[in-house]
């Protein structure tokens, strides 16, 4: 089977236009199911207006007589039942945003072309997805899964691609791009409507005979930038793109046709946000620990967002959406709906498992397999308990960069990560704090320094006997001293000693403490056992 058509040569360009000409209208359309339950709301009539008159429509309003430019008083008089949106530019721009974040999974080198195009490089890929057609195909039923509807475009140049994508012509990847463009109308070109129209009044209505006319008279009658749009049109001239950033970002939202009081109804779009996001996240090999939703109403300014966070990064959207079902349940102050988006921006690399090679035979190796089990079945629960409780109840304890045994540590969200946060509160203090660890006393143990699980909120003072540590009888020292200086920096003044001298003392039971010595007075702080 080849993979690749004989005529597209390794490392010569070949450009896929994805056209939405639709886009404005199917960023509202998304919000409804494609079940049998919802085909009587897919039968209204339905426009986006901008400036007060019809923009875009689908296809039962074009049946209703309404056509593009009516106003919506003429709307109204052809259909009393026609559902109407206000052009939304912003959420086009940030839909073919996502999009483009979407087609990554195909090719690097994709770039967003406002207000309803996408350009992918994909000579590189075409051996991977196992040909041309079988790449058009499976980027088309995507789309068309989550509700886009476009139209693909392929030629040698970018600008060529465009034009093929409006015009809807098979794909060029052999032929010259001047000759592929012969055909086609001159409407097609991406330039200034009125060259369209001064080139229609010459009699010039084929790109072909456009090409044949002299470039000098061209530049003289429309400038310089047009004869260079035609000579990046024709591969000539170079067309170099601007590619989107590698950095993975999710934001996809989904808008209804009326308004939403009851939050158990937001299920479906769940689902498809959520759906969209495992296939996001699978395709690039990525979890996240953090979604954050957005419920809003166009009549109401201030937005209700709430964020699911979890143990650890994730790519399972079954647990998503029951963290979400949870997180949604305590949400009682929203009246109504209109629009719910999700967005994600903390991402990690996706878990990856070895295989037992013995797996499935009595030789596999079940410890290893059910541990990882057992760890992926606690961290479920803790980011249940999290969701469920706050984070006031459940949260995680994490090392922190101080020396002072008190401050050595500190409280985590569920799922933040220690090191994150370390490195978070390096700065002046910190580095005091290593700066005063370097004077301790010379016998002082070297290796690892044991600390206690167990910490007293506030040391405890101890008796002394014969200049001898008591609890119980008398504490043996069993090593030490270690020098603390003991936070002098956070002090308004340093005229008062801080300096802790810590050991380990054991009980003539056998038990372990570690006690302190500070300006002549012993104190308990830790028990290890």
């Amino acid at each position: 089977m080849t993979m690749n058509p004989p005529d597209i040569h390794p490392g010569q360009p070949l450009w896929l236009c994805l056209y939405f000409p639709d886009l404005a209208l199917e960023i509202f359309l998304r919000g409804l199911p494609l079940s049998t339950a919802s085909g009587e709301k897919r039968q209204k009539p339905i426009v986006v207006t901008q400036g007060g008159k019809v923009y875009r429509l689908n296809s039962k309003a074009i049946e209703m007589g309404i056509q593009p430019g009516n106003s919506m008083d003429t709307a109204y008089t052809l259909s009393e039942q026609v559902v109407s949106f206000e052009r939304n530019e912003q959420k086009e721009y940030a839909a073919l945003a996502y999009l483009a974040q979407w087609a990554y999974q195909f090719t690097p080198n994709i770039s967003i072309k406002a207000p309803d195009y996408l350009l992918l490089e994909v000579s590189g890929c075409l051996r991977l997805f196992k040909g041309l057609q079988a790449l058009k195909q499976k980027i088309t039923r995507g789309l068309n899964d989550m509700g886009y509807s476009p139209r693909v475009g392929v030629n040698k140049t970018p600008l060529a691609a465009l034009c093929y994508a409006r015009s809807g012509t098979a794909d060029n990847v052999d032929s010259n791009v001047g000759l592929a463009l012969d055909g086609l109308p001159v409407s097609h070109l991406q330039v200034d409507g009125d060259i369209i129209e001064s080139l229609g009044q010459m009699g010039i209505v084929r790109i072909g005979e456009l090409l044949n006319l002299p470039t000098d008279g061209l530049g003289r009658r429309f400038g310089t930038y047009f004869t260079h749009y035609l000579a990046r049109l024709t591969g000539k001239k170079p067309d170099p793109q601007k590619y989107i950033s590698p950095e993975p970002h999710f934001h996809s939202d989904v808008t209804f046709m009326s308004d939403v009081t009851d939050l158990t109804a937001l299920t479906f779009p769940i689902n498809r946000l959520l759906g969209e996001l495992d296939i996001f996240l699978k395709s690039r090999q990525l979890g996240t620990n953090h979604l954050t939703w957005r419920l809003s109403h166009i009549k109401n300014p201030r937005n209700k967002s709430f964020s699911i966070y979890l143990a650890n990064p994730e790519n399972d959207h079954t647990i998503f959406r029951t963290l979400t079902r949870l997180k949604l349940d305590q949400v009682n102050d929203i009246e109504e709906v209109d629009t719910i988006a999700l967005t994600v921006n903390q991402f990690s690399p996706a878990k990856s498992q070895s295989g037992d090679l013995f797996h499935g035979t009595r030789l596999q190796q079940k410890d290893s397999h059910g541990v990882s089990a057992s760890r992926e079945r606690g961290d479920q629960l803790l980011s249940m308990l999290y969701t469920r409780l706050g984070n006031g109840v459940c949260f995680g304890l994490s090392l922190a960069n101080d020396h002072r045994p008190e401050k050595a540590w500190r409280f985590v969200r569920i799922g933040e990560k220690g090191e994150k946060g370390e490195k978070a509160q390096k700065g002046e203090k910190a580095q005091k704090g290593e700066k005063a660890q370097k004077g301790a006393l010379p016998n002082l143990q070297q290796g690892p320094k044991p600390r206690p699980v167990f910490l007293l909120d506030t040391p405890r003072p101890l008796g002394v006997l014969d200049g001898t540590p008591c609890l119980g009888g008398r504490l043996e020292l069993t090593k030490g001293p270690e020098r603390i200086d003991f936070g002098w920096w956070d002090e308004a003044t340093i005229e008062q000693s801080l300096t802790r001298d810590y050991y380990i003392a054991r009980q003539k039971s056998g038990a372990l403490f570690w006690i302190f010595n500070h300006t002549g007075r012993w104190y308990l702080h830790g028990i290890f056992s």
